[in-house]
């Protein structure tokens, strides 16, 4: 047992350091021979060296698993260090996208305004113009029914006149076409009062009045329609074409009776 724990590495590793020359002054004093402690000094370096070496290579193999260890951890350690490295730069590419999406959010935010502020314009615009055509329609609704009156006074003015005529002159007024009007004079002749001397007169698109049909034709049917058309928007205007034609008539009856 003694020789089993004497070689033993953790025997070796306390005595490393302490050679078996020592005990033999201690030793030599038994009387022992020279050639046997010798021998025995012999036997003794022999096993010191065999413990200094196992304890040597104890110590190696618990320096290489301490080294495999720490190589071991470091290898953790870069690996940590990679991983932190991988979130910095996802942070700061996070950081960077965070950077951008709040312009994109301004400048929407800034084109949003931009856009309410327009839309408030042309709204303002737009009821500014309501109101000025809603002024604007008022007064033409306002001339509308002022001329309307005048139209109604006009007309009824030209419905006593017809009657008028139509009592003491003998003028019938009667509709013939959309827009054409036919207009019959009777009491021209003395010999015969019921003989009709007409005209169909009617409107043309853009050239006022045209008489249609004159019968008997009158000569100055030409520069009585003449005169009519260019008078055309003054209220006696149509009157006096009717008296004028009337006149004409007259006047063609007339030289019939003395004919």
């Amino acid at each position: 047992m003694a020789a089993v724990m004497s070689n033993s590495p953790e025997m070796a590793c306390a005595s490393v350091f302490k050679s078996p020359l020592h005990t033999l002054v201690a030793e030599g004093c038994d009387g022992v021979g020279s050639h046997d402690m010798y021998a025995d000094s012999q036997e003794r370096l022999t096993q010191w060296r065999r413990n200094l070496a196992g304890s040597a290579r104890f110590e190696a193999q618990l320096g290489l698993r301490e080294l495999q260890h720490e190589r071991e951890h470091l290898q953790d350690l870069r690996t940590d260090l990679a991983g932190v490295r991988t979130l910095v730069e996802a942070a700061s590419q996070l950081e960077a996208g965070g950077a951008r999406l709040a312009e994109v959010v301004q400048s929407s935010s800034d084109a949003a305004s931009s856009r309410a502020q327009s839309m408030a314009r042309i709204r303002d615009e737009l009821n500014d113009s309501c109101e000025a055509h809603k002024q604007k329609l008022k007064e033409v609704e306002q001339t509308i029914s002022e001329q309307q009156v005048v139209a109604d006074a006009h007309h009824a003015k030209a419905l006593k006149l017809l009657g008028t005529y139509g009592d003491r002159l003998g003028l019938a007024i009667t509709r013939v076409a959309p827009q054409t009007v036919r207009m019959a004079f009777s009491l021209l002749d003395q010999f015969e009062p019921g003989r009709e001397f007409s005209f169909s007169l009617g409107l043309a698109d853009a050239k006022g009045y045209r008489v249609i049909e004159c019968v008997p034709h009158v000569p100055e049917l030409s520069r009585l329609l003449e005169d009519l058309n260019a008078n055309a928007t003054t209220a006696t205007s149509l009157p006096r074409f009717v008296c004028g034609m009337r006149r004409a008539f007259l006047k063609i009856a007339a030289g019939a009776c003395s004919a």
